[in-house]
């Protein structure tokens, strides 16, 4: 049998008052509003509501900082790596250059003690002599023995070359007071990576040297009047051509003697 009476509204009536229902309102409460986003949340929740160039940009700074942050512990390191570098190219360039050394002097001096390279001595006689020596090796006996290199295409030892060491030998006596070879050495270059060729000679007692010391002096007070050469190629190769020249004298012809 159908309830004739009108249905009753859920949430009022006898039943509702005794379990208070809060007024203007029935059991059901009414939904929540929605949750508006707060400025407080981070940046990093908010990047999917930005557009895609921003947040490349974001992106791109992002990796650059932490890149930034893995580089700067590692660059003295990298420093330590190139300076490490730098000195072990220096050492195996001397290395190399030693090897060579020893390798292309003379037979007579491959124990010998590389005892100074292009250095300067001075003599203490009446002419002092300055003299600037190629190289110098020390014998296991303290004998020192001079060596002269040149870089002529033939390997011709000269007057010039004998009068060169031996008066290295006074200067180094002079002012370092060691016993000097009485036999020295010219070394000219190989050819098309050869070898050096080494040449020995004998050099000239110390009155010799001091003879030609006096002689060039007078020669420069206008005391002695020099000699031609040998040679006219001496005169073509001589750096006082010019001033033979000024002075009325030349060469033609065959060489001139007086």
């Amino acid at each position: 049998m159908a309830d004739r009476l009108p249905a009753r509204l859920q949430g009022y009536g006898p039943a509702a008052a005794a379990l208070g229902a809060p007024p203007g309102g029935g059991l059901l409460f009414g939904r929540a509003p929605p949750l508006h986003s707060s400025a407080a949340l981070p940046a990093t929740a908010r990047v999917d509501q930005v557009d895609p160039v921003s947040r490349g940009a974001w992106l791109a700074a992002m990796v650059g900082k932490a890149s930034t942050m893995r580089f700067e512990p590692m660059w003295p390191w990298v420093l330590l790596l190139a300076v490490a570098l730098a000195v072990t190219w220096h050492l195996f360039r001397r290395h190399r250059a030693r090897v060579a050394e020893r390798r292309d002097r003379p037979a007579r001096l491959r124990d010998a003690e590389l005892f100074c390279v292009e250095s300067q001595f001075r003599s203490k006689s009446c002419w002092p002599i300055v003299a600037r020596v190629d190289r110098a090796y020390r014998l296991p006996t303290g004998l020192v023995v001079l060596v002269e290199l040149k870089t002529r295409s033939t390997p011709a030892v000269r007057t010039s070359d004998v009068i060169q060491l031996s008066a290295q030998r006074v200067a180094v006596e002079d002012e370092l007071g060691v016993r000097v070879s009485d036999e020295a050495f010219v070394m000219f270059p190989g050819r098309h990576s050869a070898p050096p060729t080494s040449r020995a000679i004998r050099l000239m007692s110390r009155e010799q040297v001091e003879a030609v010391a006096a002689r060039h002096r007078r020669l420069i007070d206008g005391l002695d009047r020099p000699q031609w050469p040998d040679s006219e190629r001496v005169c073509h190769g001589c750096g006082q051509r010019a001033a033979c020249g000024a002075a009325g004298e030349g060469l033609a012809g065959a060489v001139r003697r007086r």
